[in-house]
């Protein structure tokens, strides 16, 4: 998980923003934003592609999907490596052509897992592996690079049944922040509250 938090500051995709905060697709004020689309543009992305491919070691699974777009091209990267059919899932389906929601490999009666940049509140990664079951999958595990650790996301989650798991998470890349002095104390602090209120925090 160090690694990998190590990698997300190095490559500075993650932002404290305390004046101009920023707004989450769900709608949450946050005082931090975990951009995993940087990582892309640097090496050190092989850092998290190594810590994708030691999760799964062990696990037996059939195809590797991603979410569109951000979890596309990790997807690919862990399909490659692991030789295993690649899939994507769309927010929803396409209102032309074939009209398909999920695209390349087909997942009936597959083991998928599904791969995420990062979890807030749940919501996209669960209705996106909810699609692969509803269209035939045997199960879905979702495997992200990093999540907030939100406690809506763990009941989401529950209530769907579904498995999921992160390569980092937010006490470990806040932690190594302050240690390493990438944050300040008071950012550090501030981060912590916000973590455990998110929907109640005003910048």
């Amino acid at each position: 998980m160090k690694r990998v938090a190590e990698a997300l500051l190095k490559t500075g995709s993650v932002k404290i923003q305390v004046e101009n905060h920023f707004t989450f697709v769900s709608g949450i004020k946050s005082p931090i934003y975990c951009d995993n689309r940087k990582l892309l543009g640097h090496l050190e992305r092989e850092w998290v592609i190594e810590g994708f491919m030691e999760n799964l070691k062990n696990s037996e699974y059939d195809v590797v999907a991603g979410t569109a777009t951000a979890g596309i091209p990790w997807s690919s990267f862990i399909a490659d490596r692991a030789k295993k059919p690649l899939a994507y899932v769309r927010n929803k389906p396409k209102e032309h052509g074939a009209g398909n929601q999920i695209e390349g490999a087909d997942i009936k009666g597959k083991s998928v897992i599904l791969i995420e940049d990062l979890i807030s509140t749940g919501g996209s990664s669960v209705k996106a592996a909810e699609a692969l079951l509803n269209a035939g999958a045997k199960s879905v595990k979702v495997l992200s690079i990093f999540t907030y650790e939100f406690l809506e996301a763990k009941e989401k989650f529950s209530i769907a049944k579904i498995e999921y798991e992160a390569l980092s998470n937010f006490s470990t890349l806040i932690g190594l922040a302050k240690e390493i002095g990438y944050i300040s104390e008071s950012e550090y602090e501030l981060a912590k509250s916000w973590n455990a209120a998110p929907n109640a925090w005003k910048n």
